[in-house]
């Protein structure tokens, strides 16, 4: 049983965030970039920043975890419930994946059920600030439990679908779940 200190397994604290741009890290106009929602949906959806500004609905605090051993304490994680993003654009029967795209071209597969997890979100804020360019602004993926190459920066589009499909990491061989607590670092 893991009390509210502990850190997951193979995982040690550091102060601060250890910033990756395995594919460089891209320009963002933000006044033409917009977040699609899209694939097996009724309703396909596209936000610009301001309007997800407007429906930011959760604030949390939760550790972050990277999938190399490392994990950064006590992150106020600010944004919208991805759930909210579920209920409006109403996946079809048959969901199980929620792929990733990003600015940069990154890539990754969530499963779905992690994807509706409650403390799932679009991250818009942290520790009280807007995103930095470097942690993934405009928005960002974060779901506690999984690994942080699971927490997509520069988050364009959102895709629902009954097929799975390996996203960057997933292709090197990467879990397709990449839960920190059960160590689901490779497949």
């Amino acid at each position: 049983m893991r009390g509210p200190d502990s850190l997951p397994p193979g995982q040690r604290a550091v102060p601060n965030f250890i910033i990756y741009r395995i594919l460089g890290q891209p320009e963002v106009d933000i006044n033409s970039w917009r977040l699609r929602v899209l694939g097996d949906v009724s309703k396909p959806l596209t936000y610009a920043y301001e309007d997800l500004l407007k429906i930011v609905d959760t604030s949390y605090v939760s550790d972050f975890h990277c999938v190399t051993g490392w994990s950064v304490r006590g992150v106020v994680w600010e944004g919208v419930s991805l759930r909210k993003l579920v209920m409006e654009a109403q996946p079809l029967k048959g969901v199980e994946w929620v792929y990733v795209r990003s600015l940069d071209k990154y890539t990754t597969v969530i499963p779905y059920e992690d994807f509706l997890d409650e403390r799932g979100i679009l991250a818009l804020r942290i520790n009280g600030r807007p995103l930095s360019l470097e942690q993934g602004f405009p928005a960002r993926i974060f779901i506690p439990h999984l690994y942080g190459w699971k927490s997509a920066k520069w988050v364009a589009e959102i895709i629902f679908t009954k097929e799975y499909k390996d996203g960057y990491w997933e292709a090197l061989g990467y879990h397709s779940r990449g839960n920190v607590w059960r160590e689901e670092r490779f497949k």
